[in-house]
């Protein structure tokens, strides 16, 4: 019997290949966008859950209180590892880690002697030797108990091993001992190499070198200083057995009180769970990648409401097929089938439908995860029977779609009356269910306009970012790197630069308006009588710095090009803090900083944003110190055919002083734009799946369509006998159309409204939603729909009356 179900499962979809067609691509289309969804949500749930003491892992993490901000911070102060170790040792193990991310890395060639470079761009750490004590790798070659406890030790991965060495054929004992340079000051050598760890770490390093060989090449190290802090560096803490989260913050308070300084603001401590990083993104992380964790519930409700839509129309168009298929059941009935079988038979129809949809999906979300990776944020693989969770959503799938898309349908089919449909009137018992597709299509198109709305309110703030005033010059200005800030080197590169007609002003600095680097610090002004500090970012500027960037002084002078950390330039933001209003009365004040003590204002300028327009900006205070240029900056005024030329002179004259570091450049306009490079992607996936999701609401459109132009194929007919017209005929199909998508339209607008508000909500500077998101939310879907209508409807509007009135 089963045999026979599936025979006449299989005639009867290739009988009717227009309703196999649209039901297979529109369920593979929703499966596929699904798959690509719970593989990501996998992936952040995953996070460093790999590994093995993942549950007694921490972080320390503070909060510091300033007059003006709350700061919630993961970098800690560098002593903090070994006074926390030496108070409360039977507590665990803490260590310290330093992540700088994208630097230069040199290997020297075994036969010649000659070094070869290689811009790294992510994965370079220093770790204190008790590192993979409480974090654990797969080693291939070294001791991980021993591998950092030597001076300018450093351990690499297998894929690195491979980049740096040529290593295939696993002989990694060749390699230990190698000497690899880090921005040509940091000798180190090898001592270890392991597997590489999965990419959903927080802790994503691939090269480890021994903490305290930072100082060789970073002079603002302090390893004894509890008032300096950078935010990548962090301390991770693996707790004792039977050593709780709660047991640890118990000694935090009075471990700061202990060591804090009273002149500092205050600061507490607090451990924050492994599993918890990434999805606190309050707190800094190595390589920005933690995420809300509202994020994988969006994830969720768009990959369900995908299949849903899939399935609803699955639903309209089965249905609309009832009719044609109605005679055939009335025979079945009449020869003794029951209504059990027949439910069967239909749901194993919909049973095969689903299965072809769900291994063509499978094929569709590979393709996306292998070519779409810089959308999707990582380089994924459905890597299907080694994901045991994704082979149960996909099971899950599966057997949902099958009773959630075929249930209805095959209870439609079964319980018709064979007498009434052996005398030709099925329709009549169908009449019930043309309210229910009314109401799926509704829904569908409920779900298509709030994805419009969403994506039309994340494109007009990613142009409200692309076109906002930031208070400084961005165009045609291009930085690089500084890897030595010596006047021999700077002075004589400056020259050669201005030589190049076309280019302004050169510039030395710390880092661009907004970069996301800035000396954060602190400061007062004794006349307020505060005993707190307020926090403020410091900016390392020369004296081209303001002409480069093109921010104008409201009062006073530049700073003196000879001077260093004595003079300063504030912003409106810090004359607002010192509750004063004309800028010319600051000229001359004295302020306290904790950036080289105090400092005699000369200038005022008009605050800018330093950071991305998420988050609001801070005050500023500008100082001349050369010992921090690490920035270079060429202001510009060439044609597109000359910057070619003009790039050229740059590396030249940057070679001639740096001539073993490779040459990297960016346009401030472009490092601007990296800033948001996550909401540009949630653009594109909000089109993609907005798109996905009015694609099936058409094909559900169709099936409604369809099954009212069988339903009034008579009405049709008896209409063009009387002389009605095709576009007469047309309307009868778009007034049902107009009313279903602004049923839809109704419900939509203030969902989407109250999503995007909350999402808008992250952004200290946004867009307001305005009237013509919704205009072009329902116009936009109006223009679909009635192409999608018109297609159908043209066909039954222009069908001969004679063949639908012969049995009157």
């Amino acid at each position: 019997m089963i045999r026979n179900y599936f025979i006449t499962a299989i005639r009867n979809l290739i009988r009717n290949k227009s309703f196999t067609f649209i039901n297979v691509f529109g369920l593979a289309l929703g499966i596929s966008a699904a798959l690509v969804l719970f593989k990501i949500v996998l992936f952040e749930k995953g996070f460093d859950s790999f590994y093995t003491n993942s549950d007694r892992i921490y972080r320390f993490v503070k909060k510091v209180e300033n007059p003006n901000l709350v700061e919630l911070e993961a970098g800690i102060q560098n002593p903090f590892a070994k006074a926390f170790k030496t108070d409360y040792p039977d507590l665990g193990t803490p260590v310290r880690a330093f992540y700088i991310g994208e630097n230069q890395i040199s290997i020297k060639n075994r036969n010649n002697n000659n070094w070869t470079h290689y811009e790294q761009s992510e994965g370079i750490g220093f770790a204190d030797p008790d590192f993979f004590k409480v974090f654990d790798y797969d080693w291939l070659i070294g001791d991980s108990e021993t591998a950092l406890t030597k001076p300018k030790s450093v351990v690499i991965t297998a894929s690195l091993a491979e980049k740096f060495f040529g290593i295939t054929d696993g002989g990694y004992d060749r390699i230990i001992g190698e000497e690899i340079k880090l921005n040509v000051e940091l000798s180190t050598f090898v001592t270890g190499v392991i597997a590489d760890p999965p990419k959903n770490t927080s802790v994503p390093f691939e090269i480890f070198i021994e903490y305290e060989s930072i100082e060789e090449i970073f002079d603002f190290y302090q390893p004894e200083s509890w008032t300096s802090t950078s935010s990548n560096a962090q301390v991770y803490f693996l707790a004792n057995e039977n050593v709780g989260k709660q047991e640890i913050n118990n000694v935090l308070p009075g471990f700061g009180k202990k060591y804090i300084p009273d002149s500092e603001n205050r600061t507490t401590f607090s451990a924050q769970a492994l599993k918890d990083i990434h999805f606190q993104p309050e707190y800094n992380t190595f390589g920005s990648t933690a995420e809300a964790p509202e994020t994988n519930m969006f994830r969720i409700a768009i990959a369900l409401f995908l299949v849903l839509t899939a399935c609803i129309n699955f639903v309209n168009l089965s249905t609309g097929l009832a009719i044609k298929r109605s005679k055939e059941v009335g025979i079945r009935k009449v020869l003794g089938g029951h209504k059990g079988q027949l439910i069967f038979q239909f749901l194993g129809e919909t049973f095969l439908i689903t299965l072809t949809s769900t291994i063509l999906s499978m094929g569709i979300a590979e393709l996306v995860m292998t070519n779409f990776a810089s959308v999707i944020g990582n380089e994924l693989s459905l890597d299907l029977f080694a994901d045991q969770q994704l082979l149960l959503i996909v099971s899950a799938i599966i057997v949902g779609v099958t009773v959630l898309a075929g249930l209805y349908p095959s209870l439609v089919l079964s319980r018709l009356k064979p007498v009434a449909v052996l005398r030709g009137k099925g329709q009549s018992s169908l009449i019930g269910s043309i309210n229910t597709k009314r109401g799926l299509v509704v829904f569908q198109f409920f779900i298509s306009q709030v994805l419009v709305i969403c994506t039309l309110v994340v494109i007009s703030q990613m142009r409200y970012f692309s076109t906002q005033d930031l208070g400084f010059k961005q165009s045609s200005i291009l930085t690089f790197p500084l890897p030595s800030s010596e006047e021999a080197k700077l002075a004589p590169m400056r020259n050669e630069l201005m030589k190049f007609p076309g280019v302004e002003v050169v510039s030395y600095n710390f880092a661009s308006p907004l970069h996301d680097s800035n000396a954060g610090s602190n400061f007062n002004y004794a006349p307020l009588g505060l005993s707190d500090n307020y926090d403020v970012a410091f900016k390392i500027i020369d004296d081209n710095y303001l002409d480069v960037y093109e921010i104008e002084l409201l009062a006073g002078r530049d700073i003196n090009k000879y001077d260093t950390l004595s003079e300063a330039l504030v912003s409106t933001d810090i004359l607002t803090l010192m509750e004063l209003e004309n800028p010319q009365d600051a000229i001359g004040l004295t302020i306290e900083t904790g950036f080289g003590g105090d400092k005699k204002i000369v200038g005022v300028f008009k605050g800018f944003h330093n950071k991305s327009l998420r988050e609001k900006k801070d005050p500023l205070i500008m100082v001349r110190f050369p010992g921090y240029f690490y920035e270079g900056a060429v202001k510009y005024n060439v044609s597109d055919e000359q910057f070619t030329a003009m790039l050229k002179a740059v590396e030249t004259a940057w070679t001639a002083q740096f001539p073993d570091v490779l040459f990297d450049y960016t346009l401030v306009t472009d490092d601007i734009m990296t800033n948001y490079q996550r909401e540009a992607d949630t653009m594109i996936i909000f089109q993609v799946f907005s798109g996905i999701a009015i694609m099936i609401g058409c094909l559900g459109l169709y099936g409604l369509v369809s099954f009212m132009a069988d339903q009034k194929k008579k009405e049709i007919g008896i209409r063009k006998v009387l002389g009605a017209t095709v576009s007469q005929i047309l309307n009868i199909f778009s007034k049902e159309l107009i009313i279903l998508i602004i049923v839809a339209f109704l419900i939509a607008a203030p969902v989407g409204y109250y999503f995007m508000s909350d999402w808008l909500t992250t952004f200290e500077y946004r867009v307001d939603i305005n009237f013509w998101t919704f205009f072009i939310s329902i116009g936009f879907t109006l223009v679909i729909g009635m192409i999608t209508t018109g297609v159908r409807s043209v066909k039954a509007a222009q069908s001969n009356p004679v063949d639908s009135l012969r049995s009157e």
